[in-house]
């Protein structure tokens, strides 16, 4: 009887021979390739790497987007030892030189030309000390840098640098929705570890599920799909960036059945097929994370006949909850899910000790943890475990993410929760989108501001709003005061809303 793989070197190891068909989409047209295949490439582009000086544990940065060359290049890395450090492919100068700074690649991976993106000419405004000896370029080099082609015309890898486990082979940096982005460490354990704790295949028979692969090149989403692929077998369907109606085309024609995408994402899905009576049902498993998924949105997508979850984890640790499609609508909606595999969750007061039946702030570890920033102090408990910022209840194994702590608005002596606000003004059926955040007041402390995206067609005012609380049967200190009307919301590259770019706003009405 044969034995799977054991370890993310082993599975790496067995890629050459795996059939798994995988199809990546993009204005230009469709690269339908196998696992096999790409695995095969990343043999000759690990060669490639060695020759440009790369050696295990050395930092190579990549900004592309969802390409081949993308997971080719994982792979190559995977083999060599070397360390991966993706950039989002919708950062400018700015991100990416952080990230270099931070990183000091051996090589340094990108694109000519995406959609309206520049790279050659932003690799222009970044300070030359910033850049490695050697640039490549998917789509041709120049005399200044190397052309990806020459990776791939090296002589095959033959045996893969050895290289411990525990050792960090991947540094994510976060979106920094809150200030400078952090490079969140992962070693090939705990990479392993995400990709076991959790079967992300709907059906027994994998040979009838198809992955739609949505998420941005750069962060975590996008790097776990080639290690799912991989492992579960799945047919994958990747887009090169984000197009929401094109992923409502491909999920009616080719009957996807499985997908993880962040609320902004599903919203995207959900108003295109509304709109245009498309058929999403076949979406028997979608998760949503990343960002704080509403009990109202769950409900609308069951309306559509998808089976969408709540999920919960983070850079940091990818994921530690996740919603059964088995339970009934109403667990579905109101909670984050159950705890996976060999993780761990407690909730803490905020002296830091443990508490039960009471909302607290969410600490987690578990093997799929990552192993500490790169340019933050240690942030770990001593005994091991890592404070979230969020807050949370716990049913037995069933978590409810009710707020992150900096989204308690604090009026009258009173905590509010942004998010609970949040939920009901996205109920309104004028609302398409809402972000509330807490404003300065000098006889409160803080009063709540709801900004907030229209459907259409449509129109709101404060005492609208006010209106709607009170149908709603919400405590009066809890509606919105101020009301902002917007065209949208700033956000990250991987979606996230940007809330300290809506208090800047604020303050300068």
């Amino acid at each position: 009887m044969s034995v799977g793989p054991r370890s993310l070197t082993e599975l790496v190891a067995s890629a050459d021979r795996t059939t798994t068909v995988v199809e990546f989409v993009s204005s230009d047209g469709r690269l339908v390739t196998t696992t096999g295949e790409l695995a095969d490439r990343s043999r000759r582009v690990a060669s490639g790497l060695l020759a440009l000086g790369v050696e295990a544990g050395d930092r190579i940065t990549v900004q592309i987007s969802n390409r081949a060359e993308a997971v080719v290049l994982q792979l190559a890395a995977l083999r060599v030892g070397a360390v991966l450090t993706p950039v989002v492919p919708v950062f400018g100068p700015r991100e990416l030189s952080l990230v270099l700074d931070d990183a000091k690649p051996r090589v340094l991976v990108t694109e000519r030309r995406w959609n309206k993106f520049d790279y050659l000419a932003q690799l222009g405004e970044i300070d030359p000390n910033l850049l490695p000896e050697h640039v490549v370029v998917v789509g041709g080099g120049s005399d200044d840098h190397v052309d990806w082609a020459q990776l791939e015309q090296a002589e095959p890898l033959e045996h893969a640098v050895e290289v411990d486990e525990a050792a960090p082979c991947l540094v994510i940096f976060t979106s920094g929705s809150s200030g400078a982005p952090k490079g969140v460490q992962h070693s090939r354990a705990t990479l392993w570890a995400e990709v076991v704790d959790f079967d992300y295949r709907p059906h027994a028979d994998s040979s009838r599920d198809v992955y739609l692969q949505g998420s941005a090149a750069g962060h975590i989403g996008g790097y776990m799909f080639t290690l799912r692929a991989l492992h579960y077998d799945m047919r994958t369907i990747v887009l090169d960036g984000w197009d929401a109606a094109a992923a409502c085309r491909i999920v009616g024609d080719e009957k996807v059945t499985a997908m993880v995408a962040t609320p902004f994402h599903v919203v995207q899905m959900l108003e295109i097929a509304e709109q245009q009576s498309l058929d999403l049902s076949s979406l028997d498993m979608m998760m949503a994370g990343g960002a704080p998924v509403s009990a109202a949105l769950v409900r609308r997508a069951d309306r559509l006949g998808v089976g969408l979850v709540r999920a919960y984890g983070m850079s940091e640790h990818p994921t530690f909850a996740i919603g059964r499609w088995s339970d009934p609508l109403d667990v579905r909606a109101e909670h984050d899910g159950y705890i996976t595999g060999a993780n761990e969750v407690r909730l803490v007061d905020d002296d830091g000790k443990p508490v039960a039946g009471v909302p607290g702030e969410i600490q987690v570890r578990g093997p799929e943890q990552f192993l500490g920033y790169t340019n933050a102090p240690d942030v770990f408990t001593d005994d091991g475990w890592f404070a979230t910022g969020d807050i949370g209840v716990l049913d037995g194994d069933l978590l409810t993410v009710v707020d992150r702590k900096k989204n308690i608005i604090i009026r009258g002596g009173e905590n509010l929760s942004a998010t609970e606000i949040e939920n009901v003004v996205a109920t309104h059926p004028s609302v398409l989108e809402v972000a509330v955040i807490g404003v300065p007041d000098d006889r409160y402390g803080e009063r709540a501001c709801a900004f907030v995206v229209l459907h259409p067609g449509t129109s709101i005012d404060l005492e609208g709003v006010r209106q709607h609380f009170v149908d709603s049967g919400v405590a009066k200190q809890k509606t919105p005061e101020f009301l902002e009307i917007v065209d949208d919301l700033p956000r990250s590259g991987t979606g996230k809303i940007r809330k300290h770019e809506l208090f800047r706003l604020r303050a300068g009405l």
